[in-house]
């Protein structure tokens, strides 16, 4: 599989929900936060986390929204 399916697929892979919180995560909300924005618990923002990083292979927040940004830009439109 190359690079650019690899990221398509990653893509594909988050869901709605997940995507709303990595927008969150790109203004800097804290789970605290995120959780008040979203209406869901702070252990629900946590789970969510934890799935985004396996799915973005990301090891903190700043390399998830960088790596889901990487995989927007090089999407086709």
């Amino acid at each position: 599989m190359q690079k650019s399916e690899q990221k398509m697929e990653t893509k594909n892979l988050i869901s709605v929900e997940e995507e709303h919180i990595l927008l969150l995560l790109q203004k800097g909300f804290s789970n605290q936060t995120i959780s008040k924005e979203t209406g869901i618990s702070v252990n629900t923002v946590k789970y969510h986390l934890k799935k985004i990083f396996r799915k973005l292979h990301a090891k903190n927040r700043i390399e998830a929204i960088n790596n889901f940004n990487k995989t927007l830009k090089n999407m086709p439109l």
